[in-house]
């Protein structure tokens, strides 16, 4: 039975559900509380944790998806969760390129304000029975960080763990392109897909796995 901790796990409905299982303790953290609230309404059970307040534990895996790019100690908090780690544990995350498709896109649609346009275009024209269906969303937190492989890597090493992988995940897929284009299952694949033979430097976002330095 492995203990996971989410940290960033916000509404759940991205990484979360894909995690929980039958089996292991599932822990999701986020500073986020109506995201907390509507995870814990919709997914908490007997093994199933959602909390604004980190645990007092250490954990098997810790994954933390898109969230480094977030906060302004990045460093400080890799340091945090290395100590919630058990000896044999380790760190499973993910980082946009700062300067891959993925922020190109972004810094396009909130520089010309296309993203709420198109929500406000949507919620005219979606049906009335949808709309009840509000899920919480942290759009106040945006990008802080604007990650290289180097910098990642500097942080990482600052912090006495080891980068036990490190790959490509996809080549695009920002707000407006992941609710339109890579919206059929085929198109996600593909993205993933493709990012293997490219160039690290024009991956829009890197997968990697980390573990304690002895």
């Amino acid at each position: 039975k492995l203990e996971i901790l989410d940290f960033g796990c916000g509404n759940a409905q991205d990484c979360a559900r894909y995690l929980i299982n039958k089996v292991d303790k599932y822990y999701g953290y986020d500073i986020h509380s109506e995201s907390i609230d509507f995870a814990n309404k919709n997914y908490q059970s007997k093994n199933i944790f959602f909390s604004n307040k980190l645990p007092k534990k250490k954990f098997d895996i810790i994954i933390i998806s898109e969230v480094l790019e977030h906060l302004s100690q990045p460093y400080q908090v890799l340091n945090i969760l290395k100590e919630k780690l058990k000896d044999d544990g380790f760190i499973l995350g993910s980082i946009p390129n700062g300067y891959g498709l993925t922020e190109i896109e972004k810094f396009i649609i909130h520089k010309f304000y296309i993203y709420k346009i198109a929500r406000f275009v949507y919620k005219l024209f979606k049906k009335k029975s949808l709309s009840k269906k509000n899920i919480p969303f942290n759009y106040d937190s945006g990008h802080i960080q604007f990650f290289t492989l180097k910098k990642f890597k500097g942080v990482v090493s600052k912090n006495n763990l080891l980068i036990r992988f490190i790959k490509n995940g996809t080549i695009f897929g920002a707000d407006l392109t992941g609710s339109t284009i890579l919206k059929p299952d085929i198109m996600r694949k593909l993205n993933t897909y493709l990012a293997d033979f490219i160039p690290s430097s024009m991956s829009a976002t890197w997968i990697f796995k980390l573990q304690k330095n002895g």
